[in-house]
């Protein structure tokens, strides 16, 4: 080796966790930086991987292959945000190729193709069947594969390359590009500035070119004509007039306006009351300090933490700094969204899963120049390459919509903001009427500063809410399945009637809860999964929620051969038809997972139920998050009990904020609003709490109760979840990690494994194990993660991972 070489490490997006050493050739004349991306080969065949550390020692005896290309002339990855991803990665313990390629969109990762090279070889050896392939190499030299899957079937070729490279008469390289940056353009027509449109021009075209007058004639009147409107006339009386210089055709970039064309803009004047003025003050005290502080900011619903962000936004905005607002889900807070594009214009774009793959591509290249010094967006935002960032706030940030679950990295990002903010020395603010009892042990404990919104904004007056016991309703009315109590009948119809609005939460979707035969008691599972399949009257079949598969019901039961069947329990598709049967001259409309995801149904069904255009709203949970709509002036939650009693330590604070936030979307206006809560456990603590919407005791009462067995917030817990095909197999690996485990331990607690409450889902047996270390030993889990990363480094990782799947998940949500 040569002594001027130079050596770097690399990662790559996969499940591999170390790095590996790669020499850059010496005739290279680019910088080399972390986050640039490389091809290199590996195991024998080439990869696109990340570097990870320049300038590294190379390792003794073992031979050291060259990086093949650098991809990157400059940093797609600022060094900033590299160093945040690094810690993400430790403090998740993802591998960081994958947590390094979760930053940047599909649309700029890496599109191998296949570049065809002759050889010398003599060409009466040719194969006769292969010879017109060959030809067609031969006469450009070398030539990409693709160019040639239109002259070719798809079999015939794999077969002749394969061939003529066993043959020795071509071989191959690959060819590593990025993907060119999508354009959402549309044409345009104006006038030429330059060109004089004089009397004898515009008689001329009158009399000897009718369709070009047409054009001219438009131009005049409208200035532009847009691409509607082009198709409309001659595509030759269009290249005349541009021949001639009297038009012009321009290309617009639409990406950013069909990014804001779902939602509706509003413009309104910030005016804070004395509470939302003293919060602001402390916040934007803390934003000139240029150091981190997280701030909790509690307000109970309707308070106006909206205006307090807008204002601060606005602060940074004057100091030269940039923003980022991330929101649970953005689809469903359509009205917040379009109060910040309101509010910032230009400055602000906004960022989800639903954008299209030009809208990524374009938006995400100008978010890296600068181009937005505000975002608005839901979890994945948290990754973007913005600059000079000086404030995050979370909305909401309670919500299990912020963690990411199904792969790696498996993050919080609300805990993620406050990583990012820290070596940003900026601001964060976490808002919500109902926080995690985490960001509340934080703010008892100093980590946060809590500020406090008590009253409601505009003097809105909080709703009254009434109890139904179905349990006595169900008996005096001896319907023992009736969705509705009297009560809610009544007041919906009430409302109905006084031109008002009304919100129905069933947090269970589908028809019936199971199919049941009442002479056996059989109920249909899913096979698949260790869970009972949900009718769809709608389809007509049975689905599972959780693998998606499909069943149609059956004739005759399959246990006792009874023909016939009951639908126990209601979904939304039950409630919905008794609702139209009840009200049959009003305009209802279901939103749950079945029906939102119509491409734009959430923002049409915003739209049109801010005008009044809808008169009831029934969905699942996903209407608790930010609905503020002034005419609303009823909620009702037709069962208050579903999730109360989930094998999860979490499960009660979850119903606590799902009801406590449902109400509060009642009598935002002037009308002061009624809410109505229907359950059959009213005297239950939970319950209660939210009925009072006593904030304050619940939390008491949850603590109290979680303190004695050392769960969060009390303690830092991670969970390790063994899956596989095979059940005893999946049971012994997930013994053999335990035992790994409890053998490093110091003063923490390894509990399991157990099957998990949900015992097996796509057909694969699950096992779950909890390791729970206590905030008084271990402040910032750092102890929990080296357990962790001790064990996924080893060599008994290595062996048991090959035999089953192992997810490890640090800060879980919930351990189902």
């Amino acid at each position: 080796m040569n002594m001027s070489d130079t050596f770097v490490n690399i990662t790559f997006p996969s499940s591999l966790r170390q790095s590996f050493t790669y020499r850059i050739k010496p005739d290279n004349d680019f910088p080399i930086f972390p986050g640039q991306r490389v091809v290199v080969p590996l195991r024998n065949a080439p990869k696109t991987g990340f570097i990870v550390e320049s300038d590294v020692q190379a390792p003794d005896k073992i031979r050291i292959k060259d990086v093949i290309e650098i991809i990157d002339r400059e940093p797609l990855i600022p060094a900033k945000l590299f160093l945040f991803l690094v810690k993400l990665s430790n403090y998740y313990l993802a591998p960081l190729g994958k947590t390094l390629s979760a930053a940047i969109p599909a649309e700029y990762q890496i599109q191998k193709k296949r570049r065809l090279y002759c050889t010398d070889t003599d060409p009466e050896l040719l194969p006769a069947e292969y010879s017109g392939v060959y030809a067609r190499v031969a006469k450009s030299g070398s030539i990409l594969l693709s160019s040639l899957t239109h002259q070719y079937e798809k079999r015939f070729l794999r077969e002749a390359v394969s061939g003529l490279k066993q043959s020795g008469f071509i071989t191959e390289s690959p060819v590593f590009t990025s993907p060119g940056r999508h354009q959402n353009r549309e044409k345009t027509i104006c006038l030429e500035p330059r060109f004089d449109l004089n009397a004898s021009v515009t008689d001329s075209l009158q009399k000897r070119a009718p369709r070009q007058w047409e054009i001219i004639e438009t131009l005049l009147k409208n200035k532009v004509i847009v691409p509607d409107g082009i198709q409309q006339f001659s595509p030759a009386a269009l290249k005349q007039l541009v021949n001639k210089g009297i038009i012009a055709i321009a290309e617009i970039d639409k990406t950013e306006d069909d990014l804001w064309k779902d939602f509706h803009i509003k413009e309104k004047t910030i005016a804070l009351n004395a509470e939302q003025e003293r919060a602001y003050q402390i916040i934007a005290a803390s934003i000139e300090s240029n150091k981190f502080a997280p701030y909790l900011l509690q307000g109970v619903t309707g308070s106006g933490k909206t205006e307090v962000y807008l204002k601060l936004i606005n602060h940074v905005l004057s100091m030269g700094g940039s923003a980022l607002v991330l929101v649970p889900e953005i689809t469903l807070t359509t009205h917040l969204a379009g109060r910040f594009r309101g509010e910032f214009k230009d400055k602000i774009a906004i960022w989800h899963s639903h954008l299209s793959r030009a809208q990524r591509s374009v938006l995400w290249q100008k978010i890296r120049n600068g181009a937005y010094p505000v975002i608005i967006g839901a979890r994945s935002a948290i990754l973007l390459p913005l600059d000079n960032l000086r404030l995050i706030i979370i909305d909401e940030e309670h919500d299990g919509s912020y963690k990411q679950r199904e792969q790696e990295p498996r993050y919080h990002a609300r805990d993620a903001a406050l990583m990012r903010a820290l070596d940003n020395h900026a601001t964060v603010v976490m808002g919500s009427a109902t926080p995690s009892l985490e960001s509340l042990y934080n703010a008892a404990t100093g980590k946060f500063s809590k500020i406090e919104l008590k009253q409601r904004y505009s003097e809105a007056l909080s709703a009254v809410i009434h109890v139904v016991d179905m349990k006595t309703e169900w008996k005096e009315s001896g319907d023992y399945n009736a969705p509705f109590s009297r009560l809610l009948f009544e007041k919906i119809d009430e409302k109905l009637q006084k031109g008002e609005q009304v919100i129905l939460l069933q947090n269970r979707r589908g028809y019936s809860n199971v199919v049941l035969c009442p002479d056996c008691g059989w109920i249909p599972r899913c096979r698949n999964c260790d869970i009972t399949l949900t009718y769809h009257k709608s389809t007509g079949n049975m689905l599972c929620h959780y693998c998606s598969q499909i069943e149609a019901p059956p004739d005759k039961c399959p246990k006792c051969q009874s023909n016939k069947f009951l639908y126990p329990g209601f979904g939304t598709q039950k409630v919905e038809d008794l609702l139209n049967e009840r009200f049959p001259d009003y305009n209802i409309v279901r939103m749950d997972l079945d029906t939102t995801r119509q491409q734009g149904f959430l923002q049409r069904v915003m739209r049109q139920f801010e005008k009044g255009e809808i008169h009831i709203i029934l969905g699942t949970q996903m209407i608790a998050k930010g609905l503020d709509f002034p005419n609303v002036t009823l909620v009702g939650v037709l069962n208050a009990d579903i999730g109360l009693f989930m094998p999860d330590f979490r499960a009660r604070e979850r119903v606590f904020q799902l009801l406590y936030q449902v109400a509060g979307r009642a009598g935002r206006g002037r009308i002061q609003g009624e809410v109505i809560i229907q359950t059959f456990n009213s005297e239950d603590p939970t319950i209660r709490c939210a009925v009072q919407q006593n904030f304050a005791k619940f939390t008491a009462l949850e603590l109290s109760d979680r303190n004695p067995i050392n769960y969060p917030p009390f303690s830092r817990i991670a969970s390790i979840l063994v899956t596989d095909l095979n059940d005893d197999r999946a049971a012994d690996v997930a013994n053999q990690v335990c035992q790994y485990l409890r053998q490093k331990k110091q003063k923490m607690d390894v509990l399991g494994p157990a099957p998990a409450p949900l015992t097996k889902i796509k057909n694969r047996y699950r096992y779950i194990a909890i390791i729970k270390s206590r905030k008084d030993y271990d402040p910032n889990g750092s102890n929990l993660r080296r357990l962790l990363k001790l064990f996924v480094t080893s060599s008994t990782y290595q062996t048991l991972s090959r035999r089953a799947k192992i997810n490890i998940e640090i800060d879980p949500l919930d351990l189902l």
